[in-house]
């Protein structure tokens, strides 16, 4: 081995000692980056769940009609009426992105490994870029997509730019706002659009089933046989309409979490100071907690 070869792994071994110790342990970064990334990760069927459930929702008032009926026609009908919402989700699901985005990239500012989600954190999505391509729309204005643009620019600035040094408070403190406007948006369309949605989709689904339930009845042995194709129609009618009812089950949970999701982001900010080799923040223990019980409750079923 040469001499020169001899000197550069000591110098090699200094210099990453040195860049490692750039990133502070920063142990509640890291969870509330890995919590709020797996929130984005509990938001992103609602995204596709808009034209989904007014897809349910068409077949089942189709499949109450008089006249003909054909399945295939019935789904072509479904889905061309619902375009509309499958576009307005695939902006929803640009916030998500956006969220994911920069909430890895202070979980990976943050020198310290997550206690929970670790395997959320994920490189960027190129959210930045999908949303520079959006018109503004009621649900999510210009305001709204500017601000998930700076958020989605943030978290590119954090991870590709070289940037080494430790996390400031300043770079949570410049993001606050945005973070709000972001993450009320995607309340907004979680809350109000989709489990608004949802809602039509189950009642139009129970009116089906209580049909089903009438036409069930069989007066005597003899008609039982003729009644069984709505006997058995029962039981999917009922499992479409609990599967509704647990993802509006999951759409009220994650806008609670949502809501402590900005109350740990402020509480970052709050005690930036002390964050520095401390284990837990009492808000973003909080934060982490809520969006467990969302996996639990799931896990439960």
């Amino acid at each position: 081995m040469s001499t020169r070869s001899r000197a550069a792994r000591p110098l090699a071994a200094i210099a990453l000692a040195l860049l490692g110790g750039c990133a502070a342990q920063m142990q509640p970064v890291a969870d509330f980056g890995a919590a709020s990334s797996h929130l984005a990760t509990v938001y992103k069927p609602f995204t596709s769940g808009l034209a989904a459930s007014c897809e349910q929702r068409e077949r089942y008032m189709a499949l109450g009609n008089p006249g003909p009926f054909d399945d295939a026609a019935t789904d072509r009908a479904a889905s061309a009426k619902c375009q509309a919402l499958r576009e307005a989700g695939a902006t929803a699901a640009l916030f998500g992105q956006a969220l994911a985005d920069y909430a890895g990239a202070l979980a990976k500012l943050s020198g310290a490994r997550p206690t929970v989600f670790d395997g959320e954190i994920k490189g960027l999505s190129g959210a930045a870029k999908g949303l520079a391509t959006r018109d503004g729309t009621p649900i999510f204005d210009s305001g709204k997509l500017g601000a998930a643009t700076r958020i989605a620019r943030a978290a590119a600035a954090l991870l590709t730019e070289a940037k080494i040094e430790t996390l400031k408070r300043s770079t949570l403190e410049d993001n606050q706002e945005a973070l709000r406007s972001v993450v009320e948006a995607m309340k907004s369309y979680a809350g109000k659009v989709y489990a608004g949605q949802l809602t039509d989709t189950r009642e139009v689904m129970r009116g089906e089933l209580g049909r089903l339930v009438t036409a069930s009845n069989a007066p005597t042995q003899a008609d039982v046989e003729a009644r069984l194709p709505w006997r058995w129609a029962q039981t999917a009618a009922r499992a479409d309409i609990a599967a509704n009812e647990l993802e509006a089950r999951r759409v009220r949970a994650f806008d609670k979490s949502a809501d402590a999701l900005l109350a740990a982001h402020a509480d970052l900010i709050a005690n930036f100071d002390k964050i520095d080799g401390a284990r837990r923040l009492e808000l973003v223990a909080a934060f982490v907690a809520q969006v467990q019980a969302i996996n639990d409750d799931a896990a439960a079923l």
